[in-house]
């Protein structure tokens, strides 16, 4: 079973080094990575450049697509998973890191639980190089085998044949609202997703959309293509006092390292 993973990039080349490097150091399947380079302005074609020799080194397919512009995160994902060649792709945010053995985490769930897609627990507190790796061992040793009906758009871990089935994300979303729009398409083709607690990765809140310069609007217009193409404000959801409550809880948990 082929695990693809797809990583979308723009600037912010210290996020990105950690994620590829935790990735590289951390997966026990997963040997394709395809990395859209979405017109950084830093070092990261650089150090892209010197990553694919170490990926090679390890056994690694490694293909970066370089895009002349910033075609937005979406857009992004396509292109990475039409060139992925693999029976699982996982998408990746380039804010990230991963602990060791997410991908084998992450597929024994999807198939024992029968999904479409999982995704994994998240920690966005402080990011320590030493502790990190010792809480998200103890955190999974808690709560294995535990799992929610949430949806989880950091590191998202797809069938194939899912994504062939329902489509890929809409491009017209550029930063905001593709996942929510990807989540509501999976939602009306009965598809299933969960969050598991098999599998812990570090994140840094919005890194990414913070390394762009985004008009002042790109939420609002994000929200009114969505409201346009499904009839609702996606943020009911969210603030629905059963999801505010559920919210508090799984806070209240986390303190305890549970999920």
């Amino acid at each position: 079973m082929s695990i693809s993973v797809v990583v979308p990039v723009f600037n912010q080349v210290h996020l990105t080094e950690r994620c590829l490097g935790s990735l590289l150091d951390n997966s026990i399947l997963a040997r394709e990575l395809v990395v859209i380079d979405n017109k950084s302005n830093d070092s990261t074609p650089a150090f892209l450049k010197g990553f694919q020799k170490q990926t090679a080194d390890k056994g690694w397919s490694m293909k970066v697509l370089a895009n002349t512009e910033n075609v937005g995160f979406g857009r992004a994902c396509n292109q990475g998973i039409r060139a992925a060649t693999g029976e699982y792709i996982a998408i990746l945010n380039n804010d990230t890191w991963l602990m060791q053995g997410w991908d084998a985490a992450l597929l024994r769930r999807i198939n024992e639980l029968g999904a479409d897609m999982v995704g994994p627990y998240y920690d966005e507190g402080v990011f320590d190089a030493e502790a990190t790796p010792v809480k998200a061992g103890e955190f999974v040793a808690r709560n294995r085998n535990k799992f929610s009906d949430d949806w989880v758009s950091i590191l998202m871990l797809f069938r194939r044949e899912t994504l062939d089935e329902i489509g890929l994300f809409d491009e017209r979303f550029f930063v905001t609202y593709e996942d929510a729009d990807l989540r509501e398409r999976m939602d009306r083709a009965g598809k299933k997703y969960f969050q598991v607690g098999d599998c812990y990765i570090w994140h840094f809140s919005k890194g990414t959309r913070d390394s762009q310069k985004l008009p002042s609007n790109y939420e609002q217009d994000g929200l009114r293509l969505f409201m346009e193409k499904w009839g609702f404000d996606p943020r009911i959801r969210e603030k629905a006092l059963s999801a505010k409550l559920r919210r508090k809880w799984k806070k209240i948990k986390a303190t305890m390292g549970l999920f």
